[in-house]
């Protein structure tokens, strides 16, 4: 594996379907020393350093989003 530019690698495919990684899933980054340690978050699991930077939102996105949703509608193009 190799590091890019943009400082971007790709994961085995191989690794990938034993682990069970697609498209869009997150992954925690980590490390153990000179390890650098891909965890897959499972659906709502969510990252620790992240926890309370978007203080005051609703748990519920989907509900929070239907009022914009109803605006956007109503916008002529």
């Amino acid at each position: 594996m190799k590091v890019t530019r943009k400082y971007q690698v790709t994961i085995p495919k191989s690794v990938r379907r034993k682990v069970g990684i697609g498209i869009g899933d997150v992954l925690r980054v980590s490390d153990k020393g000179e390890l650098i340690v891909l965890r897959k978050l499972h659906k709502g699991e969510r990252l620790p350093e992240l926890e309370g930077c978007w203080g005051g939102y609703p748990e519920d996105l989907e509900e929070f989003m239907k009022e914009p949703g109803r605006l956007w509608s109503t916008w002529k193009v």
